[in-house]
């Protein structure tokens, strides 16, 4: 008796096992979704954070309950999500560097399609080049800052280093001296006309930076705005350089 009941069990998992490996008939994903976000000034990309920065949030209708997918930016501001599937979707624009972006409803069709979005910036950095001064064992950076609107000010300046091109405000060596940041307490207008130049001392950081490797640098710039939520840092593009 006992070796029936054995027998019959297995037979029922085996026929649980064989029904959980069939295919289902559902389609997959037949769309793919890029664009990236651009400046409504001269459509220049807005640099981005990619860990903890601006974040696309997407809900497909046509459902009882919506749920939230988000889309990865990378840093230069450009994105790619090849697995979607074609319907109609609301777009929300979280957690930006940029002036609040009203809720964008787009119909994605099967295929290649490119959604953009035009925003303004909270700061752009401008005229930014960031070298090598063998002279005096820095690496330096000099720009400008333009705002978005007038409302925007300035917090915080910095000149961040680290060993991949993701760096920014929250991947970064923890460089040491006191060239490489500068915080405006208060905040101040931003005038177009002023140059910042911020450096990083490469003997004090010798064991961050060292000879013979190469390291990304980028400068970003804080605003201070008020009523607009969650701020993030606007950046000019990184720049490699061999040490």
């Amino acid at each position: 008796m006992k070796k029936i009941i054995y027998i019959s069990f297995m037979i029922t998992c085996l026929m649980m096992a064989v029904t959980s490996c069939e295919i289902d008939d559902f389609p997959g994903p037949d769309a793919q979704v890029f664009g990236a976000i651009l400046d409504s000034l001269d459509g220049a990309l807005v640099e981005q954070d990619i860990q903890t920065g601006s974040q696309i949030e997407v809900q497909e209708l046509g459902f009882p309950t919506l749920v939230s997918q988000f889309w990865v930016i990378k840093n230069n501001g450009e994105y790619r999500n090849n697995l979607v599937f074609s319907n109609n979707y609301d777009i929300y624009m979280r957690n930006g560097n940029y002036f609040p972006y009203a809720l964008k409803s787009v119909s994605i069709t099967s295929g290649e399609n490119e959604v953009d979005f035009r925003v303004v910036p909270y700061i752009r950095v401008k005229n930014c080049t960031i070298t090598r001064d063998q002279v005096n064992n820095r690496i330096v950076a000099t720009f400008s800052l333009e705002a978005g609107k007038p409302v925007a000010k300035v917090r915080t300046i910095r000149l961040y280093a680290f060993s991949d091109q993701y760096v920014g405000e929250y991947i970064k060596f923890a460089t040491t001296g006191t060239g490489f940041s500068q915080t405006f307490n208060p905040t101040i207008t931003i005038d177009p006309a002023t140059t910042y130049t911020l450096y990083i001392d490469l003997a004090a950081n010798s064991a961050l930076l060292k000879t013979g490797r190469s390291y990304f640098f980028r400068v970003g710039a804080m605003a201070d705005v008020t009523g607009v939520g969650t701020i993030r840092t606007n950046y000019a593009p990184n720049v490699k350089i061999t040490l």
